[in-house]
């Protein structure tokens, strides 16, 4: 898969609210990346996983998954590789203060 279909796949399951299935999706991309965008990608993983998080009540762990999610992503904005990572750390921004 290239990146560019891992992203879109990303994308496409976040917008739906499916936050586990898109971390599976970019996970699956990102172990066998080896390229200078490695932070960019565990970010947009981390966000997933502090998305799901936060829609089962565990807010522990989206607070600490959220913040290096953030730490990740924000270099990156406001939008990298087409992605709008602005939108994704505004996201963020709600369920992790």
């Amino acid at each position: 898969m290239t990146a560019t279909d891992a992203l879109a796949e990303f994308s496409a399951a976040v917008g739906e609210g499916r936050y586990f299935e898109a971390h599976e999706i970019l996970e699956a991309f990102w172990v066998g990346y080896r390229g200078p965008d490695r932070d960019f990608y565990r970010g947009l993983i981390q966000a997933a996983v502090a998305l799901h998080h936060a829609g089962t009540g565990n807010a522990a762990g989206a607070a600490s998954v959220g913040a290096r999610a953030r730490a990740n992503l924000a270099p990156h904005a406001p939008r990298h590789e087409g992605y709008d990572v602005e939108a994704m750390l505004a996201r963020l921004a709600r369920i992790v203060p």
